[in-house]
């Protein structure tokens, strides 16, 4: 199953957000890179690669349909997730990868704050970007 885990224990300890996502409301996979890497030439024809000295950083751009009492939980998660960020805690979300390859199990930070639409009179879409951290 192609699908994507995101989870979060604030700095209090509690709760422990834990989410997973597998009904995308698109074709795309949500899992792409930062294109930070770039080839060129030089004047005199050889081969130039610049960009930083790691691998390029994964990036998640979600939408995704959830049931309205998880996407309100996704939204506490994202809070709280905020409220240690902006006091300076080194705040990350875990992600598992699951939708293309080998599986991808690392952290990440909000890039895009998620947004919410209604899909249905129960459900709601939960749109977020995540980076690699």
């Amino acid at each position: 199953m192609s699908q994507i885990g995101v989870s979060y224990t604030p700095d209090a300890g509690s709760p422990v957000y834990s989410f997973t996502f597998s009904e995308f409301t698109d074709g795309q996979l949500p899992r792409q890179y930062v294109n930070n890497a770039s080839f060129d030439f030089s004047a005199n024809g050889a081969s130039i690669i610049t960009g930083p000295s790691y691998a390029q950083k994964r990036i998640w751009a979600v939408s995704s349909i959830l049931p309205d009492a998880e996407a309100a939980s996704f939204d506490e998660m994202f809070r709280a997730w905020d409220a240690d960020r902006a006091t300076g805690l080194p705040a990350a979300v875990g992600v598992i990868d699951q939708t293309f390859g080998a599986e991808v199990n690392t952290s990440a930070v909000f890039s895009t704050a998620p947004t919410y639409s209604k899909f249905s009179h129960t459900h709601m879409v939960v749109s977020f970007g995540l980076t690699e951290a």
